[in-house]
């Protein structure tokens, strides 16, 4: 089996909408073809998400970036002994 991906559009009344694209003619008789659609889910709160997300990006920054200014850091290899990797 040979894979292809295309982006299709969906019209405003449902239909799937294929750019044109044609396949070589593999025999005479009719051929059967697996169609799978994926389509991207919008979530209702991806707006607030979003804002969260940035939100906590900016403030561990700030905050990392006031330990660092003020030396409340942890050494490199202190974090090595904390780990679990042998």
């Amino acid at each position: 089996m040979k894979a292809y991906e295309l982006t299709a559009t969906v019209t405003d009344n449902g239909q799937i909408q294929l750019p044109d694209f044609r396949l070589a003619s593999t025999s005479s008789q009719p051929s059967t073809v697996k169609v799978i659609i994926l389509v991207d889910e919008i979530e209702e709160n991806q707006n607030e998400l979003d804002t969260s997300d940035e939100n906590f990006s900016e403030e561990s920054f700030k905050q990392s970036w006031q330990q660092a200014m003020t030396g409340d850091t942890v050494s490199l290899s202190q974090l090595w002994e904390e780990t679990d990797i042998v």
